[in-house]
């Protein structure tokens, strides 16, 4: 299943995190972390899953720290895609 991470900057400098269009977690403006445990929860990972990541932030608010966390989910995408390539249908 494709299955697409955004994470999208908010003017409140909310992140909220979502996949498919569904929100999944909100990293507040005052507490920056997120846990491996949820990481996890948020990719609800299944063999055959493909990620993508994509970001939104309309009005560059505190974009290094979007960055940050686009990289950080990026990353772990990539890996993920590369131990489990999608199978391509002929």
């Amino acid at each position: 299943m494709e299955k697409n991470i955004k994470l999208k900057m908010e003017e409140d400098k909310m992140i909220r995190i979502f996949v498919n269009d569904n929100e999944k977690y909100i990293i507040s403006s005052t507490d920056r972390s997120i846990t491996a445990e949820k990481i996890y929860e948020i990719f609800e990972f299944s063999i055959g899953d493909h990620y993508s990541v994509s970001s939104e932030n309309n009005e560059n608010i505190e974009k290094p720290v979007l960055d940050f966390f686009v990289g950080l989910f990026s990353e772990i995408v990539n890996k993920i895609n590369s131990l489990y390539p999608c199978e391509k249908e002929n």
